[in-house]
């Protein structure tokens, strides 16, 4: 954090009572490129509307691409104070946050990614106490979360049934790694942000992510099918933690602006994200990519694995190291049961953002203490 500091003239120094409050720039580090949707569109009009909220008294310097660290790094630059604030993926540190990562590998359960994105951010800030914890532990405060638009699988090859799968090299991550070993794929552990280069190298066949993938990462470069069939979706990226010294630096009155601003931020996100799907997948298409429907076999073996799923979460978060993982997960199950019914009928128009970001203000920011 970097302090600017006015030298004040004796005079000046006698008014220094009635003086405003010294502006502070914050350093905001993301692996993600600043024409990414959800920064270009969201996470960018935060920090401007933030600085004008706050007469300049809070302002963020950005780091895009990766220059302050990966996403396997971004948790500790925080911790260190390398960075004042940035954007977290918990399944790349489980072990330093084994309650927020328990949740988030419960990928192929997430079938509706506006309930899901509501329900983290509402359970990490008013229902999971582990949760507030293991950040603070990492020197920090979660403030919040999107989840991605649905997964689907994007491949360099025509694939489009169980066993066009078979020996398939696919880039994922957490459970959706056992997924693909269950369906007879070969799971390949790599970030996002070396997803366009190992695909490029040919160390991965397919991609599962949400078809923006194409255009954020770029991969539309290589992708030549896309398998029509949602496969959850990434519930918990922490697209704003920031170190607690600060959290605490930046006031009271401009901590409530930043909590103000973000319901506003996980709208236009998760709307951007929609939009951007919807783009993705025309541009591979008038390359000449297929979208395809995958066969019943895939089917009935993705819908077998999901019957047993939260089991499995369970199991997985008490092998992690979680001693209270059955009231974890049943915790954040209720919660999401509130959000599937407030958000069951809301459109992905102009009109259901509104509502979304009405919706995330009432339920939750405005019952977070500053």
């Amino acid at each position: 954090m970097k302090l600017a500091i006015a030298l004040m003239s004796g005079a000046a120094t006698l008014a220094v009572a009635a003086a405003p409050a010294l502006a502070e720039t914050y350093t905001y580090g993301s692996f993600l490129q600043p024409t990414a949707v959800t920064m270009r569109d969201g996470q960018i009009p935060f920090f401007e509307r933030v600085k004008e909220r706050t007469n300049g008294e809070v302002e963020f310097e950005s780091f895009w691409g990766g220059s302050m660290g990966g996403p396997k790094e971004l948790l500790s630059s925080i911790d260190n104070a390398v960075l004042d604030s940035g954007l977290i993926v918990d399944v790349y540190t489980k072990k330093a946050l084994p309650h927020s990562s328990a949740i988030s590998s419960a990928f192929i359960l997430a079938d509706d990614s506006l309930a899901w994105g509501a329900a983290v951010n509402e359970w990490h800030l008013l229902g999971c106490e582990g949760c507030k914890d293991d950040f603070a532990d990492n020197g920090q405060i979660g403030l919040a979360w999107y989840s991605t638009t649905p997964y689907v699988l994007q491949c360099t090859s025509p694939v489009s049934t169980l066993a066009d799968l078979k020996g398939k090299k696919v880039r994922s991550v957490s459970r959706l790694a056992d997924l693909m070993s269950a369906m007879g794929a070969v799971p390949v552990s790599v970030t996002v942000a070396e997803m366009y280069e190992a695909m490029q190298r040919g160390q991965v066949d397919c991609a599962l992510g949400s078809p923006n993938y194409l255009n954020t990462y770029n991969i539309k470069d290589f992708v030549t099918s896309i398998i029509d069939e949602p496969i959850g979706g990434y519930v918990s990226t922490l697209t704003l933690s920031v170190n607690l010294d600060a959290w605490d630096a930046m006031g009271e009155e401009n901590r409530q602006i930043i909590l103000d601003e973000i319901p506003e931020m996980l709208a236009d996100i998760k709307w951007a994200a929609f939009e951007d799907d919807a783009s993705g997948i025309a541009d591979t298409k008038a390359k000449g990519g297929q979208v395809v429907k995958p066969d019943q076999a895939f089917l009935d073996k993705l819908n077998e694995l999901r019957a047993t799923e939260w089991e499995a979460v369970i199991e997985q978060a008490k092998e992690d190291g979680l001693d209270d993982a059955e009231e974890t997960v049943a915790s954040f199950r209720a919660i999401l049961e509130k959000w599937q019914g407030i958000v069951a009928d809301i459109a992905h128009d102009e009109a259901g953002k509104q509502t979304f970001e009405e919706a995330l203000r009432r339920e939750i920011f405005s019952k977070v203490q500053p």
